[in-house]
């Protein structure tokens, strides 16, 4: 596996999404005059240089020679990750000054142990994640810098929003529908539909017969009710049934709502256009999801790590409107 590929795999998931750069020669032309320095951010008294942001970018700037064509989609590449980095270097310049109040530090004998738990986690020793880091543009020192401000945002949050994060079991159905959709949208279904026609009816009245067709159907077979009722002539005859299809070959309204309902169930009137559609679902390819109970724990973790980067967003807003940020890039 190349360095630079394995590397990521080391560093914290707020900085992977900023890997899509260019080397660092390519950022601006070599110049033989003196180069002129130039702040590109102030968080208080602290000015960030020019200088700085371009040495934190170096290591995902090595990529981008490799991936990314010269021309304008590289100079988008490069606006794209000095915009995230900076991002990041003005969020520890909150935090750094946060912990400085707090009295929270970080200790040698903490970064030793956490770089000997990125090691494990990889299955590599100490000494190969310290050489891979350094191919891939991360020199030792750096890299330990690193992991000191990962253990320090880890702590801040510890100490200031960890209490506060509360998970229901709403916020577990609500994210275990989610993913259920997510999977729906990519598994074959066969719908049957009726329609009513917007055209024929004005809307008003199509929303009224669309509504009436919707109490039938709690009473009577659907099919029937289609073939009684739905104005769509290609698939009345056959009880509204569609064949079967992925969701991304459907029109898109009945898509959306074939995705919410299990096999057998049927929707409300749903608006496609100017006319009503209710839509039911036949038959759907087999699920590889575990059920609600049995993913809980899982969903649980991930709910926990999406609200905790929700209020860690909001805690560091909050620092922001306490400390004057000047961004300039």
């Amino acid at each position: 596996m190349a360095a630079h590929s394995r590397f990521s795999r080391f560093i914290a998931p707020a900085l992977l999404g900023l890997a899509c750069s260019a080397s660092v020669s390519a950022i601006a032309p070599r110049a033989a005059a003196t180069v002129v320095e130039r702040i590109v951010a102030t968080v208080g008294e602290r000015a960030i240089l020019l200088s700085d942001l371009k040495r934190r970018a170096e290591p995902f700037m090595v990529q981008v020679a490799q991936t990314v064509p010269n021309g304008a989609q590289r100079n988008a590449a490069i606006s794209q990750v000095y915009k995230a980095v900076l991002q990041k270097i003005v969020d520890e310049e909150l935090m750094e000054k946060a912990a400085l109040q707090a009295k929270v530090t970080i200790s040698a004998t903490e970064i030793d142990e956490a770089l000997k738990r990125v090691a494990q986690q990889n299955k590599l020793t100490v000494e190969q994640v310290l050489s891979e880091a350094e191919r891939a543009g991360m020199p030792q020192a750096k890299y330990r810098e690193e992991l000191r401000r990962q253990l320090l945002e880890a702590k801040l949050l510890n100490v200031r929003l960890q209490g506060r994060i509360r998970i229901t079991e709403e916020d577990l159905r609500a994210a275990f529908q989610k993913i259920e959709q997510e999977e729906r949208a990519q598994l074959g279904v066969r719908l049957a539909i009726i329609v009513i026609r917007g055209a024929t009816h004005g809307a008003d009245g199509a929303r009224k017969l669309a509504s009436e067709t919707a109490a039938r159907l709690r009473r009577e077979d659907f099919a029937a009710v289609a073939r009684a009722t739905s104005e769509d002539p290609t698939t009345r005859a056959n009880g509204g049934a569609l064949n079967k299809a992925l969701p991304a070959a459907l029109p898109p309204d009945i898509a959306r709502g074939s995705l919410s309902l299990a096999v057998g169930q049927v929707s409300q009137p749903l608006r496609s256009g100017a006319d009503f559609v209710i839509v039911k679902v036949l038959e759907r390819d087999p699920s590889n999801l575990p059920d609600f109970d049995t993913a809980k724990r899982e969903l649980s973790e991930r709910v926990y790590m999406d609200k905790m980067a929700q209020a860690r967003r909001t805690w560091l807003d909050n620092l922001r409107r306490q400390q004057h940020v000047d961004v300039r890039l």
